[in-house]
């Protein structure tokens, strides 16, 4: 059940950031050739959450496959369990650390490309 609502939790934070970022790049920033290269730093920043469900969906295999194999093995759900939180928070961390540096590039580039505001006549 945990790695369920894991790979759910991380796949829906992939999805709405994808979104949201792909419309803000959309909106803020003018020309294909920039759109692209943007597009794919923001991908690269995303491969986080598809890599976390990858680990998590291995993970549960690994466990299921020691429970089957050796039922004697005690405490192997409890650990997987631990193991997908600890992904999760691992992926989360990861993530808005990427997004923080993702933030901080896109609002310089979006400043350094504003349009300059007019100068007032003053006489």
């Amino acid at each position: 059940m945990i790695s369920s609502v894991s790979s759910v939790f991380m796949i829906t934070c992939y999805v709405y950031f994808k979104q949201f970022y792909k419309n803000l790049i959309d909106n803020n920033i003018e020309g294909a050739e920039q759109r692209k290269i943007w597009t794919d730093l923001l991908t690269k920043k995303l491969i986080i959450f598809p890599l976390g469900v990858v680990i998590v969906v291995i993970l549960y295999i690994f466990s299921f496959t020691i429970i089957h194999l050796a039922p004697n093995v005690e405490n192997v759900k409890l650990i997987r369990r631990i193991a997908d939180l600890v992904t999760v928070l691992i992926c989360a961390v990861l993530f808005y650390l990427d997004k923080i540096e993702l933030d901080k590039k896109l609002a310089k580039y979006i400043a350094d490309n504003a349009p300059a505001p007019p100068v007032e006549d003053t006489i």
